[in-house]
């Protein structure tokens, strides 16, 4: 039956291979920080170097330029119709957004030092690159189980006529061309743009007015909601570590990568799924 299921569709070993390698770096990273925990270490050692205070000119306006978006985003959610099927985006939309979110990024982020700042005050450092994307690398195994969870948890929510429009459109159209600029959106655009948004900027300003047990969680929570009720709370256990590893390293490239793996991940099961006949 084994070798049936192999000659017949390749794809589920596949599958069945990844998702072991997930869950047993998942396993292992838990085990590690269980372990601090019991010799009574932190998680992650804080970060102690100077940081944006969010009060000169240039950064009010980035934070400005930040709420705005969220509240067009989450406007634009709220007045939604009640259909709930997810509609498909061209591949020209997909290259506008991809150009207009790198394209903002680089704006927001070279206003936040425009004012000769060190770029390491905004989390953005070119130092210890590889110690950076290690933490990254960690992060997302250590969000796998949780998101396992969360994902199953909301499952009765979810069906193909609802779920994500990138993933309805990999589903529909899984040619070379469409998977390339699909990739690009997820793994590239989305985490630069969303990871400077929501913790360089939103999280890095609200960390000066709340304590980080206030900050984290609301900006996990706008996270959540701007990617709708169903994915948000399966999104919630990722948002959550993504604004703990952000506070406690300080780290723009760290969070970046967990976001980015994480999103590959879905788009590799994704196109790994057999499709109906």
């Amino acid at each position: 039956m084994l070798n049936s299921i192999v000659e017949t569709e390749p794809r589920v070993i596949a599958t069945g291979y990844l998702l072991a390698l997930l869950f047993a770096g998942s396993a292992f990273v838990w085990g590690q920080l269980f372990k601090r925990q019991s010799v009574q270490k932190s998680f992650l050692t804080l970060n102690e170097e100077p940081r944006a205070r969010w009060n000169s000119i240039p950064e009010l306006l980035v934070v400005f330029i930040a709420v705005f978006m969220l509240s067009l985003i989450l406007t634009q959610w709220f007045f939604k119709t009640a259909s709930d099927e997810q509609p498909s985006l061209s591949l020209n939309s997909l290259v506008k957004h991809i150009l207009f979110n790198v394209s903002l990024s680089l704006i927001l982020a070279f206003a936040l030092v425009s004012n000769e700042r060190p770029w390491s005050g905004i989390g953005i450092r070119i130092d210890r690159v590889l110690e950076q994307l290690r933490l990254g690398i960690y992060g997302f195994f250590a969000a796998v189980l949780p998101m396992t969870i969360s994902m199953f948890a909301t499952l009765p929510f979810r069906s193909a006529e609802n779920q994500h429009s990138l993933l309805k459109q990999l589903m529909e159209s899984p040619d070379v061309a469409t998977v390339s600029v699909i990739a690009v959106t997820a793994v590239v655009a989305a985490p630069l743009f969303e990871e400077l948004m929501y913790r360089v900027i939103l999280q890095g300003w609200l960390s000066t007015i709340f304590p980080a047990s206030l900050a984290i969680p609301l900006v996990a929570v706008l996270f959540a909601a701007v990617h709708g009720w169903r994915d948000g709370l399966a999104l919630m256990p990722l948002a959550l570590i993504l604004g703990y590893v952000f506070h406690r390293q300080h780290s723009y490239l760290s969070v970046v990568v967990i976001h980015a793996l994480f999103n590959a991940t879905m788009l590799t099961l994704q196109l790994l799924t057999p499709t109906p006949t």
